[in-house]
């Protein structure tokens, strides 16, 4: 279950621009990569070597959490939150359950992450593979940010 609240935003593109009414997630809270571990522990009869057995684990608590409204925060990767995907209206009235078009999970990678994606070296590949153009010349450097 998802838990949302209405708030008001300035809209300023559309036929009626100007203060309207949105449904947002209320969150739950942020899950630690600690209270992660003790999720997976209590979830699972996972074994030394079961690695299998706290992947699905891993999945599972994840994908409960976050229906739940819950961020779930990864140290090492960056946090999985859940969003609403809501129109804006022109009265809290009309800004109830109907109003909300969908859910979806984002990733927000870390800072250290973010940081190994800017640092990321991309090789040129010849032959290309099937059904992409190829490129003449190798592309090495980082990415901009």
């Amino acid at each position: 279950m998802f838990n949302y609240t209405i708030v008001e935003r300035k809209v300023a593109l559309g036929a009626n621009p100007g203060q309207k009414h949105l449904a947002v997630i209320s969150r739950n809270g942020i899950m630690t990569q600690e209270q992660l571990i003790e999720r997976i522990a209590g979830a699972s009869a996972l074994a030394e070597n079961d690695v299998l057995s706290a992947l699905r684990a891993l999945q599972m608590v994840i994908t409960d959490s976050t229906m739940n409204g819950i961020t779930v925060q990864l140290d090492q990767l960056g946090n999985f939150t859940p969003y609403l995907r809501a129109k804006a209206v022109d009265t809290q009235e009309e800004a109830d359950a109907s109003s909300i078009k969908g859910v979806a999970i984002r990733f927000n990678p870390n800072v250290r992450f973010k940081n190994k994606l800017k640092s990321t070296y991309f090789a040129f590949r010849n032959p290309a593979p099937k059904g992409l153009v190829g490129i003449e010349q190798p592309i090495e450097e980082p990415m901009e940010p």
